[in-house]
């Protein structure tokens, strides 16, 4: 049996929906959680000097939609044609992209600036995709593509608290219960379950 080893920070981040997956998976997995001191050093051993890092029999393989979307494909969370990996591709960049509209806006160090992009973003920005991800969803009965569990679905589950803070709607849920659906149909898999239960961040 291969020796697998995960790497990312004591958070859920980019790193969940692996982590999530591999549970999933029933996959035995060293679950190393990089800590703030030991960053600087261990980022130099990484192939691209980011997190996370999914480690196979020594071999490290990088980029989180690379490895969710290995292990997808691993688990049988894929459809059954290139279209049908197409369209779960397509609907994991949506929501990737309003992700990254709004970490942009979060991590804005001049606070006038910071607000200013805030309020046109509220107003003329995340509308639109939030309607278009909440319109895929209800389309999809609870699942980002295909009607059915896929590894994109595991991706918004992992990001669905990033998700909240970095458009600052901690009520996000309640507005959209379609995604609260996701987050519900991934965490409620027993082996997600177990490994969640057993997680403290």
């Amino acid at each position: 049996m291969s020796k697998v080893v995960f790497y990312y920070f004591d958070i859920k981040g980019r790193g969940e929906a692996c982590r999530l997956l591999l549970a999933y998976g029933g996959q035995q997995f060293e679950d190393r959680r990089i800590t703030a001191e030991q960053w600087p050093t261990f980022k130099l051993k990484t192939p691209f000097g980011q997190l996370p890092i999914l480690e196979i029999d020594g071999k490290q393989y990088a980029q989180s939609l690379a490895i969710s979307r290995y292990l997808g494909r691993k688990y049988g969370l894929v459809g059954d044609t290139p279209e049908d990996a197409l369209e779960i591709d397509q609907n994991v960049d949506l929501f990737i992209e309003l992700c990254l509209k709004g970490g942009q806006i979060m991590y804005e160090r001049d606070a006038a600036r910071k607000e200013s992009l805030y309020a046109e973003a509220v107003k003329n920005v995340f509308p639109d995709y939030l309607e278009r991800l909440n319109s895929i969803i209800n389309k999809n009965n609870g699942h980002l593509a295909l009607g059915k569990l896929t590894w994109g679905d595991f991706v918004f589950a992992g990001l669905f608290d990033y998700f909240i803070k970095v458009l600052r709607m901690p009520d996000l849920e309640k507005k959209y219960p379609a995604f609260q659906k996701v987050v519900d149909n991934v965490y409620s898999i027993p082996k997600v379950k177990s490994y969640s239960d057993s997680t403290n961040y």
